[in-house]
């Protein structure tokens, strides 16, 4: 009988509904059942009504169910509190340097903070902001940083990631531009606009962008007028009026003054795909660092 058992078993026996146990776990509702029919199999008994699920699609408690689910119930709970004893005494004067670059959404900096900290108490965390998301794997590397929120591709083989969340392109626009008010904007509305970018060596997409571009009939070549290598330092230009810029949908451009950010609006709903992860070096990772990128 496995751990994982007990809580699949718990929470269905909570729900009485497979599938909402099922997107609670983050499971699958096929893999969830099939650990219950193995459960029941090691028990020798059933623990829900399969004639009452079969006949009329309801989820009910067997008296073998009902008996079961409050000794799993205390398992689970004496679990719990071994779990924390554990990280509480593995956490003292521990400290975990998070390293994050700029303009990644507070809300996400803080959630993912958040959880590091009611997971593990007893542990420091220190943030770092870097201005790139390059920069951030270049500290992982250097080892300044213990865990680095960055974006995909990895630029060495040293290091490993885990995504957490995916985004599109939005476009970064002056907020006195003509689009600025626009709920979206037309990326065939940008063929004749001035550009700034993130230079190449540093940028993720660089080369998908260009495709894009070239796929709703025209080319920034030429037209891009400054090439930086800071978020920060590119919306402020964009903010002179310098020229526009394409973004991350999940970058916060709120603190900064006299931009807005738009949703693109791509013809035949293609798009580029960036995504944001935790990464940290591949070698023999801390059990505590694995621990914190399997909470993200």
């Amino acid at each position: 009988m496995e751990f994982r058992q007990l809580r699949y078993f718990a929470e269905v026996a909570a729900e009485l509904h497979y599938g909402r146990a099922a997107a609670k776990l983050c499971v699958s509702q096929p893999a969830l059942s099939q650990q219950i029919q193995l459960l029941e199999s090691e028990l020798g008994v059933e623990l829900f009504d399969h004639a009452e699920r079969t006949r009329r699609r309801k989820v009910v408690l067997t008296a073998a169910g009902a008996a079961f689910l409050a000794e799993a119930q205390r398992l689970l709970h004496l679990g719990r509190q071994a779990i924390e004893t554990a990280r509480r005494a593995g956490g003292r004067q521990q400290a975990v340097a998070l390293g994050y670059y700029q303009l990644l959404r507070p809300d996400r900096l803080v959630g993912i903070v958040q959880r590091f900290q009611q997971n593990f108490p007893d542990v420091e965390f220190h943030l770092r902001e870097l201005p790139t998301f390059r920069a951030v794997q270049e500290a992982l590397l250097a080892e300044t940083i213990d865990l680095g929120l960055t974006m995909l591709p990895l630029l060495h083989p040293g290091l490993a990631a885990r995504p957490f969340g995916r985004g599109g392109l939005a476009v970064a626009l002056p907020d006195a531009h003509p689009l600025a008010a626009a709920p979206e904007v037309p990326l065939g509305a940008l063929a004749h606009e001035k550009w700034v970018e993130i230079s190449r060596a540093l940028h993720p997409v660089y080369d998908e962008i260009e495709h894009l571009c070239q796929q709703a009939g025209f080319s920034r070549r030429g037209a891009i007028v400054q090439e930086v290598s800071s978020l920060e330092l590119l919306s402020n230009l964009v903010s002179l009026g310098i020229g526009i810029a394409f973004v991350p949908s999940f970058f916060d451009l709120s603190h900064v003054p006299g931009v807005v950010a738009r949703p693109l609006r791509v013809p035949g709903g293609e798009s580029v795909t960036l995504t944001q992860c935790v990464a940290y070096l591949a070698a023999r990772p801390k059990p505590l660092l694995q621990a914190l990128v399997a909470l993200v």
